[in-house]
């Protein structure tokens, strides 16, 4: 049985019309240095995400999105085209992205500080609060586990975020998040236009705002009290001292 850094991790990256940005993502998973291949799942795009993604060097899988595209079902289709340990999810608009900050996400799973790990935009003066609030970001890294114990009816929306949030802190294991330093990504303004992408970011907030209702305050509190914020700067020694006990297998 596998240490915990032993473990096989692939990139999966749900993609749905990000031609402009998806390639650039995939080179800066390619060159971390814990992934083994990079699964770009083309939720059906119309404008060439496909073929930027297949000539950056990722494995690319079609869904075909009668549904208009779902992120959610977008990452069980990459999931089930890999048989890693675990997977780090990334999204294909991001901008200012490196190697370098995959490297960090996964870092705190490999040696053992966390069950999941989770990348956050960089906004500034405002990262205090970010690295507070309920996750949805699409930059986290888990165990194949985490994701398989989601059942399928809830695998849908940003709701998966929150259902992946709820398997760790239900089960009492520990999140490490940091800030991605300069990371941002394509405003829906930037991909639709002015108009439609205003309307689009009020659908989005207001879809996000209703996830208090299903997000428990029990599983918030568990997520903030097993929480550490990593602030770790540049490369640390690899591979880490095996944790006290690391024998056994972790789930």
């Amino acid at each position: 049985m596998r240490l915990r850094h032993e473990s096989v991790v692939d990139a999966v990256v749900p993609a749905r019309d990000e031609a402009p940005t998806v390639a650039s993502v995939v080179a800066a998973l390619r060159g971390c240095r814990f992934v083994r291949e990079v699964i770009v799942v083309d939720d059906g795009s119309t404008d060439g995400t496909a073929e930027a993604a297949a000539a950056a060097g990722a494995k690319v899988v079609a869904r075909a999105a009668g549904d208009g595209g779902s992120k959610a079902l977008a990452m069980q289709a990459g999931v089930a085209a890999s048989d890693a340990d675990a997977v780090l999810f990334a999204d294909a608009d991001l901008l200012g992205v490196t190697s370098a900050h995959f490297d960090a996400i996964c870092r705190p799973y490999l040696d053992g500080r966390a069950t999941m790990s989770l990348g956050l935009f960089d906004y500034g003066r405002w990262n205090w609060l970010v690295l507070r609030f309920p996750p949805t970001t699409g930059e986290r890294l888990v165990p194949r586990w985490v994701f398989e114990a989601v059942p399928p009816a809830k695998r849908q929306g940003y709701l998966i975020e929150i259902m992946l949030n709820e398997v760790v802190t239900e089960a009492r294991m520990a999140t490490c998040a940091r800030i991605m330093d300069g990371v941002t990504h394509r405003t829906k303004r930037e991909k639709f236009g002015r108009r439609v992408g205003a309307r689009r970011t009020w659908r989005m907030f207001r879809e996000l705002m209703a996830l208090w209702g299903v997000c428990r305050w029990r599983t918030y509190w568990y997520y903030l009290r097993d929480l550490t914020i990593d602030r770790a700067p540049g490369p640390l020694p690899w591979p880490p001292d095996p944790p006290p006990g690391a024998g056994a297998r972790d789930r």
